[in-house]
């Protein structure tokens, strides 16, 4: 029994309701210390990726070739969308234009290594 007289069902509420496996993707995360909305940030890095994925054609169909002309592209697209994002949204200063582009480039490391790690392995 609570203070005031009411007994309390918390137990019966809590089962009640479901717990849920996956939340709502949260609106916060590294883009908003960049100044930059969440969906700014993925899709400057999935435009980053498919232009390492298929300039010069796809990027399976030439493993174990020189990428430098791949890789070099994809790396200009960051920091020349990051620009226009960042301007659009009135927050254009060059730490945070350097501190985006640079997250968003390492993360973009990560997965296209990743991948061609991956296509690598299955190609044999």
């Amino acid at each position: 029994m609570c203070e005031d007289g009411e007994t309390t069902n918390t137990m019966t509420q809590q089962s009640t309701e479901r717990a849920r496996m996956f939340s709502t993707p949260s609106l916060q995360g590294p883009w908003t210390a960049l100044r930059l909305t969440r969906a700014q940030f993925f899709a400057i890095l999935l435009g980053a990726t498919l232009v390492y994925v298929f300039t010069g054609g796809p990027l399976w169909s030439h493993l174990r070739e020189n990428d430098f002309d791949r890789i070099t592209i994809s790396y200009l697209v960051i920091p020349a969308t990051v620009a226009l994002a960042l301007y659009r949204n009135h927050e254009l200063r060059v730490s945070t234009w350097l501190a985006a582009s640079g997250v968003i480039a390492a993360v973009k490391l990560l997965l296209t290594a990743g991948l061609a790690l991956v296509l690598g392995i299955a190609a044999g």
